[in-house]
């Protein structure tokens, strides 16, 4: 299973496998083989190497998906990320000016890449089309802007969360 989630406020991608023995993870590109223990609801012992952890997992209020992890006495915040979330992520960061990332909000196949590197687009244009479920979807633009980089390629498979281009706001004049 593979997720993107916001980690005391820094973005990672994070994997997790069973095995026969535990949990294969990647965190941010670090791999961990895991053994995992439920120690009582919400409270898992994790054995890494010779050393074993202590993880209790909290969620915050009825969102399921934002919680808070305490290991040991160091307490983090990690909020999971689905398609929706990341989309309405993107489209509230884009109301702040900057940069807005598009990303797939469900596993798909780049059909075709309407715009390039480097070009002008206006709030509410497609930049590519993907099919997914047989259906085809544009993705837009949440912003005025001009693309700084497309990450993918007609014909290309995507996952659910996948960055598919990138927007910088065109500063509004004074």
């Amino acid at each position: 299973m593979q997720y993107t989630a916001i980690i005391n406020g820094e973005t990672v991608e994070v994997a997790f496998e069973r095995t026969a023995t535990g949990i294969e993870a990647a965190v941010g590109g670090r791999k961990y083989s895991l053994g995992v223990s439920r120690v009582k609801p919400r409270v898992f012992l994790l054995n890494c190497d010779t050393r074993s952890i202590e993880v209790s997992v909290f969620s915050e209020g009825n969102d399921s998906s934002i919680c808070t992890v305490s290991i040991e006495r160091h307490r983090i915040s990690v909020e999971i990320l689905d398609g929706r979330r990341m989309l309405q992520r993107t489209v509230r960061n884009s109301d702040r000016g900057g940069a807005s990332e598009i990303r797939s909000p469900m596993p798909g196949k780049i059909v075709r890449v309407l715009l390039t590197d480097g070009a002008e687009v206006a709030a509410g244009q497609g930049i590519v089309v993907m099919e997914a479920m047989k259906m085809q979807n544009e993705m837009k633009s949440s912003m005025t802007g001009r693309i700084r980089k497309i990450e993918v390629v007609e014909g290309e498979t995507v996952r659910s969360g996948d960055l598919i281009a990138i927007v910088d706001a065109t500063p509004s004049s004074a």
